[in-house]
């Protein structure tokens, strides 16, 4: 079963008076359980065709199916509700609210849904990530691996259909990027589906399947 089906997608944006495809007619498929890596120098296109996977940026050609669900035509309510419930997302920068604890990042998703927290998911991610003993810190007492590891817990909080992570391990020293990738390849044995992008080639290697994006085209 595809959990991700792209066609023929196309994000066309200005650069003065020139017109510049950051994605240039893709299309894919990704099936459930795959462990997939988006690579390609700066400026490919990469980022760009997550985030429009993602539903942050919107496409000027082509569809998008998220589990089925057709996303190019939704509105931003539609989308929002998509990435509580069907898109678990991991940036490179974490994205952690500061005045929020661990546990209050986490759980972020489950309060924005109206949900019922589920103490034994809960408990489950915060134990499989190492986070029991640090629920109350802020992000500010956290370091950069610890910042990583919440983000990827509030990114499966809502059991999501796919884990998107644009470069998690690009703000990390060696030791704690590696610590990240091998915690995505566990999750990804666990059976989630994860589209990782990385401009290190030997993470990519590690994924089930490579796609390589070149001036917004994507092969492998």
């Amino acid at each position: 079963m595809n959990v991700v089906e792209v066609k023929n997608l196309t994000k066309r944006f200005l650069q003065g008076d020139a017109v510049i495809k950051a994605v240039d007619n893709v299309s894919l498929e990704i099936s459930e359980g795959e462990f997939v890596a988006i690579t390609g120098q700066s400026g490919s296109g990469k980022t760009t065709l997550l985030n429009l996977i993602g539903g942050i940026e919107t496409a000027t050609d082509g569809e998008i199916f998220i589990d089925g669900e057709e996303i190019t035509s939704a509105d931003s309510d539609e989308l929002a509700r998509l990435r509580r419930q069907k898109i678990g997302y991991v940036f490179q920068d974490f994205n952690l609210i500061p005045i929020l604890t661990v546990r209050e990042n986490i759980i972020m998703p489950l309060l924005l849904d109206s949900k019922k927290i589920n103490n034994n998911r809960f408990n489950e991610i915060v134990g499989f990530l190492g986070l029991e003993d640090r629920l109350k810190h802020l992000p500010s007492q956290l370091s950069g691996g610890q910042k990583q590891r919440v983000a990827i817990a509030r990114a499966l909080i809502n059991s999501p259909k796919i884990l998107l992570a644009d470069e998690p391990t690009g703000n990390l020293d060696r030791k704690m990027a590696d610590e990240i990738m091998r915690l995505l390849i566990e999750l990804n044995n666990h059976g989630v589906t994860i589209l990782l992008v990385t401009h290190e080639e030997r993470y990519a290697d590690m994924c089930g399947r490579k796609i390589v994006m070149r001036e917004g085209r994507a092969g492998e």
